[in-house]
């Protein structure tokens, strides 16, 4: 079924004991758009992602990707739908070289006969592509965070991502680091990805997304184009009350 939206997300439900996280939540997310989600911490903007991304099961509620219901039961699941996720604290091992992380459970496993020529081909191919620049024999732990968010990027890519799911990518980025990564994010986009971006700094969503969907006590407010909002609007829009600036 053709969609103008890669992601839509029906009426979503979920609860944690008796707190309710998600509460009947609706977001479309269209096709190779930068799409911002934000809200105050407990807002339930990252339990609404982590379902996307198959952490979590919905207590209720649809997904749809690429216009066509499916059950993400799994982040298996959600990979093979395209769907890639880089969480807050990255998922790597330490003492693997950028290679071997990317690879690891893409290839066999473990990393015995792997191809990594051929690997080694395929990420110079996506780091070329999108100017995204690592060393791939750099031991992990040896690198700065802004290039072990690169690796987690490079791995979502080699997977052949087309929604991209960044959960406050920038809490942990110096400013050059937040303005190389939302240069990356740009040439995706160009390239017809979709990303998500979860974040509470309305700065950034200002600069560089182009909808913005705000949640709030695990409910969706709104979702509107970016250009057609602005700081103070969304700041009111997340408390629910004007904000002093």
């Amino acid at each position: 079924m053709s969609s103008d939206f890669c992601i839509e997300l029906k009426d979503i439900c979920k609860s944690f004991g008796g707190v309710v996280a998600n509460d009947n939540v609706n977001i479309s997310i269209k096709k190779g758009s930068i799409h911002g989600i934000v809200g105050e911490n407990g807002a339930g903007k990252s339990t609404l992602m982590s379902i996307l991304y198959g952490f979590y099961s919905a207590d209720s509620g649809d997904i749809y990707v690429d216009g066509d219901r499916v059950v993400i039961k799994d982040s298996k699941v959600a990979v093979n739908c395209g769907i890639c996720m880089v969480h807050q604290h990255f998922m790597l091992v330490d003492n693997f070289t950028v290679l071997e992380n990317i690879i690891l459970g893409v290839e066999s496993s473990p990393l015995v006969g792997v191809d990594l020529k051929r690997a080694r081909a395929v990420l110079e191919d996506i780091e070329k592509t999108y100017n995204i620049s690592v060393k791939l024999d750099a031991i992990t732990q040896d690198l700065s965070v802004g290039d072990r968010q690169k690796i987690e990027i490079l791995k979502a890519l080699y997977r052949n991502a087309k929604v991209l799911i960044l959960d406050e990518p920038t809490a942990v980025l110096t400013p050059d680091e937040t303005d190389a990564l939302f240069d990356v994010l740009r040439v995706l986009k160009s390239d017809g990805v979709t990303i998500i971006l979860i974040t509470h700094k309305l700065k950034e969503v200002m600069a560089v997304t182009d909808f913005v969907t705000v949640m709030r006590k695990g409910k969706d407010v709104c979702t509107v184009p970016t250009i057609d909002t602005n700081y103070d609007e969304l700041a009111r829009l997340m408390v629910g009350r004007e904000v002093s600036s």
